[in-house]
């Protein structure tokens, strides 16, 4: 029965659009460790201390039952806040030790930080999903000689961070300043599938905090544009979060009813608390209607609500490749039971819109495939072309109701890097490929890699090659045929983490010898069609019983070809002369005399000329020879057979497998 479930579960994790659209619930409830490095280096990457107001919002934010715990770290770590279910009193605590944070530790213990903020890893959470937020400005940092950290570092990568990944940890990393080990963050949040983010100025730290708690907190939210948001039935609370352009002084939010709000009012149950950069506005039972904004609002203005009609979106990916999709799949839930009533989910329209942080440029996308049978909607994002940081908005509309949800991707490159070279000799031309491992992310060991060429012949080869080294995989060949050749590696394998790994690396795509050469050989059909006809009628004979017959049969043929040129050539002529207002009568008569011929003296004086332009096998001069078979000999000549494709020292030597 153990390996009947084993398997189960193992088919919808390779069916997952399919199992994962059936199973759609509520998000489990985040647990948060932020960990904040005050070494010394901090009073220059942050002057003004702006991590203290960006950590107070971050602990006002944390909804009730969520856990949360505030670490500070240097060459030591001290657990500021500790770490247990978020309510009144914690956010409480954390905003009054939030102020205590400073810059005047030495060294950056960053794996010594983590640890301490897991030091719970080995036990099982499976009633909250696990998340870190480190912020720091350095590099790993815990001697003064280099060796030291060189090994800890490499610790942290091989030992820490396969364990907090076993133990579902999402690491969120920020780095603040261009001296920050980038690439170690970077790895920590790729291999975790959190959000790795860079901001280059103290300044964005409020802006950065807030993205990356978004993805540790996903939170229900209604849209917020000019006209305000509008609040529903099923609404029980809503949040505003209001940030004001620096010159406004205050804000004020407007009921449906009219009333107007600029503070605390207890018995509209509103409670306001305000900072010289935004508002944070939470109210209990709102009025249904649509509620105004009366201020000029900053960018990262929103508004949460908590809602007996949720919408719930099944986890998306943190971290893709280029080009890579994402499947999207949502219902929503209502006192916990998923809504299946057609007439409710027929009301319901959706867009997806994609912004890459780089351009600002959203592309929509119109989600209308109607909802299974289960009142789960499914649908792919497609069109991620460009690496780096993608904000995904999904907006559904229910007339009556919206509901929004947001969510941050980063598209990354490959974990290998490729180098290619070109090697001429003559007018022969070698491509020689390299295909290097970042060795802290691939496992090289437990990774195969297979080398593909195509050509636009159709004579195409695969092979899997040896790793040098332990750390690359290389081969060289040298085109024969006139094609367009296209390049690629394929990787299987797994990561330093222990999370698979499967990529497809194209690495070139080129004309041999060149474009024109290839054109040149690319018929048009209809040209091609013509071809074959005209080939066919000069060159392949008639079949019939006998060969008497079939000797007769193009006897006629080439006489009809024959007297047809003729006139067409008398024609020519004459209009020629016509024109040209010239007449030769002898040449006029001589060519009459030609056309009345008879077909057995045309023949004779044509058989001249015949036999000259054909060869034995009735082929004009001219003409490709063809196979028995009719068709062209395609077969890949000797300079593209396998063996001379790929070096003996990094191929796989199927002899020597058998062996083993």
């Amino acid at each position: 029965m153990r390996q009947v479930l084993h398997y189960l579960l193992l088919g919808c994790t390779l069916f997952s659009a399919v199992c994962d659209a059936s199973e759609i619930t509520a998000p489990k409830p985040a647990d948060v460790r932020v960990v904040i490095d005050i070494s010394g280096s901090m009073k220059k990457t942050d002057p003004n201390n702006l991590r203290k107001p960006a950590v107070d919002l971050i602990v006002r934010l944390l909804p009730d039952q969520s856990k949360a715990g505030l670490w500070t770290f240097g060459q030591s770590v001290n657990m500021l806040v500790p770490h247990r279910v978020v309510d009144s009193q914690w956010r409480e605590e954390g905003a009054k030790k939030a102020n205590s944070i400073n810059s005047v530790a030495m060294f950056t213990n960053i794996g010594g930080a983590l640890e301490a903020a897991a030091a719970d890893h080995a036990t099982e959470s499976s009633a909250y999903q696990r998340n870190v937020i480190l912020l720091t400005d350095g590099v790993v940092d815990i001697s003064k000689e280099a060796v030291v950290n060189l090994n800890e570092r490499k610790r942290i990568l091989t030992e820490l961070l396969p364990r907090l990944k076993a133990s579902d940890y999402r690491i969120h990393t920020i780095a603040l300043s261009a001296d920050a080990d980038q690439e170690l963050m970077k790895k920590l949040s790729i291999a975790t599938d959190g959000i790795f983010e860079v901001a280059d100025t103290a300044d964005e730290l409020m802006a950065t905090f807030l993205r990356i708690f978004d993805q540790a907190v996903p939170a229900e939210r209604v849209p917020l544009d000019e006209n305000g948001f509008l609040v529903d039935n099923s609404i029980q609370e809503f949040t505003a979060l209001i940030f004001r352009r620096a010159e406004v002084p205050a804000t004020v939010i407007i009921a449906p009813d009219g009333k107007e709000y600029s503070a605390t009012d207890p018995a509209n149950n509103v409670n306001w608390y305000r900072t010289d950069k935004y508002d944070l506005i939470t109210v209990q039972q709102p009025v249904a209607g649509q509620w105004k904004v009366k201020t000029d609002m900053a960018p990262g203005s929103r508004v949460t609500v908590v809602s007996n009609l949720q919408l719930v979106v099944q986890p998306l990916k943190s971290n893709i490749k280029l080009n890579e999709t994402i499947d999207i799949a949502y219902s929503f839930i209502a006192n916990n039971e998923t809504l299946t009533n057609t007439d409710f989910l027929s009301l319901l329209t959706g867009e997806a819109f994609v912004t890459p942080a780089a351009s600002k440029e959203t592309k929509t996308h119109t989600l209308n495939k109607p909802a299974a049978a289960n009142g789960v909607f499914s649908d792919q994002l497609k069109g991620f072309t460009t690496q780096g940081a993608h904000d995904i908005k999904i907006l559904i509309d229910g007339k009556t109701f919206k509901r929004e949800f947001i969510h941050r991707v980063n598209v990354s490159d490959s974990a290998f890097r490729v180098e290619k070279r070109i090697d001429e000799q003559g007018d022969k031309k070698t491509y020689v490929y390299k295909l290097i491992a970042d060795l802290e992310i691939v496992d090289v060991a437990s990774t195969k890699v297979m080398a593909t060429i195509k050509n636009s012949k159709g004579n195409n080869l695969e092979r899997e090659l040896n790793a040098i080294e332990q750390s690359q995989w290389e081969f060289s060949f040298a085109p024969a045929e006139t094609a367009r050749y296209t390049i690629a590696m394929q990787v299987t394998g797994a990561q330093i983490d222990g999370s698979p790994l499967s990529e497809t690396i194209a690495l070139d795509d080129f004309a041999y010898p060149d474009e024109a050469a290839v054109l040149a050989g690319q018929v048009p059909a209809s040209e091609a069609s013509a071809e074959s006809s005209s080939a066919s009628s000069e060159a392949a004979p008639v079949t019939t019983d006998t060969p008497a017959a079939a000797d007769s049969s193009n006897t006629w043929v080439y006489i009809a070809i024959v007297a047809a040129n003729f006139l067409v050539l008398v024609m020519g002529f004459v209009a020629y002369r016509v024109i040209a207002g010239k007449s030769h009568k002898a040449e006029l008569e001589e060519m009459e005399k030609t056309l009345n011929m008879s077909p057995d003296s045309l023949k004779k004086a044509t058989a001249k000329d015949t036999p000259a332009a054909m060869d034995s096998g009735g082929n004009s001069a001219g003409e490709m020879a063809m196979d028995s078979g009719g068709g062209m000999d395609l077969s890949m000549p000797d300079d593209l057979m396998a063996d001379n494709l790929f070096p003996l020292d990094n191929m796989e030597d199927d002899s020597n497998k058998d062996k083993t």
